[in-house]
């Protein structure tokens, strides 16, 4: 993604450019000269679409700006109150021809820019993944990592400050590795932004990726304290602790919870038992056969039956085993 320059099709985009700012002088006022050329780039770009920002120069606002292919008017913007900048969105797909666009923006007063250079959209299939950058620690220094693509090692990784084109630091990546590693510049202000880019070649050219997400970094960034120094990390050793603590009491209620649960089991077979053991036991025959049955004595057994009792009746009865003479009369 570039502005189109060198080769022999320079002079037919020279003459193309030129012929539109010709053509878009009428739409400008003609008591005062036109507004000055905004600029186009990209701000954001996915797989299926990009995002241009057509950015007025410092000092000047737009209410309305206008998005051209070529020479053709894709897209327009119109606002309430002014701004320096707009975003329009380009739906692209893969194998797309390279495509030329450009912006102008009016003002308040109906005056019109000139246009914006020619910003040249590539093919999405030369497009790579965007890198990312974090800020981490190593041992007691802190560092900016970037992380390009695992399918392009040994790229040449960029560190910028947002907004600047310049990069304050550029490293190369071995062979087998894809990031990049920065230590954190030297601050004047109390918070700087960085971003990333890695570079890598691709045949005979060189393919630029599009930088990483802002990453603000504070100055001054507090070195680790003195209990850290030790090696030991304390907020892991109690956390760890917590977490043994916390399993040694949940098995210990899961074990109270099955001892409660097997002695409550075994008081109710215990029971059942019983109770089946009496049931038993009361379902057993217990009943006295107390049926009296006749006998037959012969008749000289009735006899001396009859004389004995009439003996027992009629006789005084005598204790021999009293000192005394005097009989005992009958009881009848």
């Amino acid at each position: 993604m570039q502005v189109v320059s060198g080769g022999k099709s320079l002079w037919r985009y020279t003459l193309l450019f030129t012929s539109l700012q010709l053509w878009g002088r009428p739409l400008a006022s003609t008591s005062s000269p036109p507004l000055p050329a905004p600029k186009l780039d990209i701000y954001l770009r996915s797989k299926s679409s990009v995002v241009l920002v057509c950015r007025a120069p410092e000092g000047h606002q737009g209410v309305n700006f206008m998005l051209y292919r070529t020479t053709e008017k894709v897209d327009s913007k119109e606002l309430q109150s002014g701004a320096e900048e707009v975003t329009f969105t380009v739906r692209v797909k893969e194998g797309d021809s390279v495509q030329l666009f450009c912006c102008l923006y009016k003002d308040q007063d109906g005056h019109y820019s000139v246009f914006s250079p020619y910003l040249q959209l590539e093919h999405m299939r030369d497009a790579l993944p965007v890198p990312t950058l974090v800020v981490q620690q190593q041992t007691d220094v802190w560092h900016l990592l970037c992380t390009g693509s695992a399918a392009y090692p040994d790229a040449v990784f960029s560190l910028y400050v947002a907004d600047v084109e310049l990069p304050v630091a550029t490293h190369r990546a071995t062979l087998l590795h894809h990031q990049a590693i920065f230590p954190v510049p030297v601050q004047d202000t109390p918070v700087a932004i960085y971003q990333c880019q890695y570079d890598v070649l691709l045949g005979k050219k060189w393919k630029s990726s599009e930088r990483s997400l802002s990453l603000p970094i504070t100055k001054g960034i507090p070195p680790p304290s003195s209990t850290d120094l030790s090696g030991v990390d304390w907020p892991l050793v109690l956390g760890s602790f917590s977490v043994v603590v916390l399993i040694i009491c949940a098995v210990s209620l899961l074990v109270v919870v099955a001892h409660r649960k097997v002695k409550a089991a075994a008081e109710k077979k215990k029971k059942r038992q019983e109770a089946q053991f009496w049931t038993q036991v009361h379902a057993k025959d217990h009943a006295v056969d107390l049926t009296l049955r006749r006998t037959s004595f012969p008749s000289q057994e009735w006899a001396s039956a009859d004389t004995t009792t009439e003996t027992a009746h009629g006789s005084p009865l005598w204790n021999s085993l009293s000192t005394f003479t005097t009989p005992i009369p009958a009881i009848h």
